[in-house]
């Protein structure tokens, strides 16, 4: 998207910035605390919030695209009396993004200036907050719209403080960037949001929904059975932060119901994700059932349960002890996920691949069995089932106490043949030698339990653990596992 080619001029009246405090930025700027603070001693509003600026579903946005962040600092700077603009965007048209170089100590008006013409934009408001490098970024709400290529640059050389004058930075305009995330609704503990539970923002999609929507998640634990369901496809959940925004509740398989009867391990999940097309990111999943706290046969408890064709899980954590991922069908892709139990902790009969995941097997005291990764159930009609690649397998547990999975046959179901492959993963000491092990009187050399290439004291080669020739891994790719979808392209094709 280009500009037209008349040109304006455009001062915008720049402001002191709150000196943080000891010169170090915080670890955590919160969207709806110290985003907050305005910028002070201007001709302007001096109440002026981000919520006056930018709506929740904006702010969410800009918090997708990068240009803020609430997820703390990743490279912490110190503040500095020098200056300089490292980008301005148009982000809408009503709202300029200046991102500085550093954090800064103090900035006076009329330092900035946006040159392209005569004419001068207006400003309403103006808020600050950082990104994820540190960076102080500034948000402009402007009532003139831009036309013609503009510039942004320090302006003032007799400035009390000492201001860098560098290039100049040319207004990119990132509108169409910033309109492609789609359709943006809210959850916030503190009705700051458009709801205040994430149940009721999936509600609010209507049924057939054909259109993708992004429901964004601010942080906060948020106690409740969630459920997207089949009716309701291209539905993602963003978190603000995957540390601090938690989807949670505690069925298990035992629980009573108040109706009769127990939940089972299928009615235990916190969550249940039917639609297709669903991406979830930057959240965590958990089942907080605590396996001490009764005392109870059926221990299963399902964090999340899914049932849909492609579906995508990017840095996103699931917590729980027995069952914490059930797989039941479909396709999914997890990356860079956290996934965190101990028997059977990842089972179904799904085709799922899991890439540069950490796999956290929890120890249950034991000195010779402390648990299962994985429980696949995949029927014999597949060719493909679990596949595990580039992975961490880590553990509390004692060595050799760990077994890589079993055949789960649902129901005695002969023609669930599991299928699981681990490679070029680093397997830890907690993995058994014999690496597989049967379950309900089901053999495991019945079921298609492979390794390729991995490493890390729980590798071993025996009878038991049978490798794959470098033709046959070359059969295990995303791509074919995923029945021949590859999520990845379509990330790879928007860099």
């Amino acid at each position: 998207m280009k500009f037209s080619e008349k040109k304006r001029k455009v001062i915008i009246y720049s402001a002191t910035v709150l000196t943080m405090m000891g010169g170090v930025l915080p670890n955590t700027i919160c969207a709806h605390d110290n985003i907050n603070k305005t910028l002070k001693n201007v001709s302007l509003n001096e109440n002026a919030h981000v919520k006056d600026v930018v709506s929740s579903g904006d702010l969410a946005k800009l918090y997708m695209l990068g240009i803020l962040s609430s997820e703390g600092v990743s490279e912490r700077k110190m503040p500095s009396s020098e200056m300089k603009i490292d980008k301005a965007e148009l982000v809408r048209n009503d709202l300029i993004a200046v991102t500085f170089s550093t954090v800064l100590k103090r900035i006076d008006k009329n330092d900035i200036a946006f040159k392209g013409g005569e004419n001068v934009i207006s400003i309403q408001n103006m808020t600050q907050s950082v990104n994820k490098k540190g960076q102080t970024v500034v948000l402009f709400q402007i009532s003139t719209k831009i036309r013609g290529n503009v510039y942004a640059e320090v302006v003032r050389k007799e400035a009390t403080h000492s201001l860098t004058q560098d290039k100049r930075q040319k207004l990119q305009d990132i509108r169409e960037r910033f309109d492609k995330i789609g359709k943006v609704v809210t959850v916030s503990k503190d009705d700051k949001g458009d709801y205040r539970t994430v149940q009721e923002a999936i509600n609010a999609i209507p049924s057939g929904n054909k259109e993708k929507v992004t429901v964004f998640i601010f942080n906060g634990v948020y106690k409740e059975v969630v459920t997207v369901a089949e009716d309701k496809d291209f539905v993602s959940l963003i978190g603000e932060n995957v540390n601090k925004t938690k989807l949670t509740y505690d069925n298990y398989s035992g629980k009573e119901k108040r109706g009769g009867g127990t939940y089972g391990t299928s009615g235990s999940a916190s969550v249940y994700i039917y639609g297709d097309d669903f991406t979830a990111e930057n959240l965590t999943f958990e089942n907080s059932f605590d396996e001490k706290s009764v005392d109870v046969k059926d221990e299963q408890a399902v964090a999340v349960y899914t049932k849909g064709e492609r579906q995508v899980f990017k840095n996103t954590r699931f917590i729980g002890n027995q069952d914490t991922l059930y797989t039941k069908e479909g396709t999914q892709y997890f990356y860079k996920c956290y996934i965190e139990g101990d028997v059977d902790f990842i089972f179904g009969g799904s085709q799922a691949v899991f890439e540069k995941c950490d796999i956290m097997s929890l120890t249950r005291g034991s000195s010779t069995v402390n648990g299962y990764v994985t429980a696949p159930s995949t029927q014999i009609t597949e060719e493909y089932g679990y596949l595990f690649i580039k992975s961490r397998l880590l553990s509390n547990a004692e060595d050799g106490t760990v077994y890589l999975g079993r055949p789960w046959h649902p129901g005695g179901d002969p023609n669930a043949i599991g299928s699981v492959v681990f490679r070029e993963s680093y397997l830890g000491s907690h993995i058994n030698k014999q690496g597989w092990t049967d379950m309900s009187g089901f053999s495991y050399r019945h079921a298609r339990f492979y390794e390729y290439k991995n490493h890390g004291p729980g590798v071993a080669f025996n009878d038991s653990r049978e490798q794959l020739t470098r033709e046959e891994a070359n059969q295990y790719t995303i791509q074919n596992v995923l029945n021949g979808w590859n999520p990845k392209e379509k990330a790879e094709s928007k860099r």
